[in-house]
C-alpha cells in the first residue's frame, strides 16, 4: 500500500522519479524488516518486495512491473485490494475483541453458582461441579442450594451477589 501511494505521488507529479525510487527502496527495506517483528503472514514482506521491484523498475526506466504497465487502473486496483484486506482484518478483529470470554476465570463472571454452605459474608459455592471459596461484600443470609451470581474472581476466591 505504501508503494502504491509513492507511485501515485510520482504519477501525479508531486515527487520526482529520483525521490520515488529512493522512497520505494527505503519503504521496501523497512517493510521487509518489519515482517520480522510483526507477524503479518507475509503481507508486509510481499509489499516490501513489490516496493523494491517498483523502485528498480523506475530506476532502470522500465514502465512495466511484472509485465503490467504502471497506470492509474493498476495502481488503484492494487490499493483497493490492500485496503479491502486491511478493512476486513480490522472488522474481524473488532468483532472478536468484543466477544465474551469463554475460557479462564473471566468467563465465570455473570454465571450462576449454588450455595453449599454460608455464614454471613463467607462460605462455599458449587460452580460447574467444583466447590469454590466464596465471599460477599455484604452480610447475606443464604441457605444451601440457593442460586447466586458470580460477580468477580480473585485467585481462587469468588465474589458473589444475590
Amino acid at each position: 500500500m505504501i508503494a502504491s501511494l509513492i507511485i501515485a505521488l510520482h504519477l501525479m507529479g508531486v515527487i520526482t522519479i529520483e525521490s520515488a525510487t529512493t522512497s520505494l527502496y527505503v519503504a521496501g527495506a523497512l517493510l521487509i524488516i518489519a515482517e520480522i517483528g510483526i507477524v503479518s503472514f507475509g503481507f508486509l514482506f510481499m509489499n516490501g518486495v513489490l516496493a523494491i521491484y517498483a523502485g528498480y523498475a523506475f530506476q532502470t526506466g522500465q514502465d512495466l512491473i511484472f509485465g503490467i504497465p504502471i497506470g492509474w487502473s493498476v495502481l488503484f486496483g492494487i490499493a483497493f485490494i490492500e485496503i479491502s484486506v486491511i478493512a476486513i482484518v480490522v472488522i474481524v478483529h473488532m468483532r472478536l475483541r468484543n466477544m465474551k470470554q469463554i475460557t479462564g476465570t473471566q468467563s465465570m463472571i455473570g454465571a450462576q453458582a449454588t450455595i453449599m454452605e454460608w455464614d454471613g459474608t463467607r462460605g462455599s459455592v458449587r460452580y460447574e461441579g467444583e466447590i469454590w471459596k466464596a465471599k460477599s461484600n455484604t452480610d447475606i443470609n443464604l441457605n444451601p442450594d440457593d442460586a447466586v451470581t458470580i460477580s468477580a474472581v480473585k485467585k481462587l476466591d469468588l465474589t458473589i451477589t444475590v
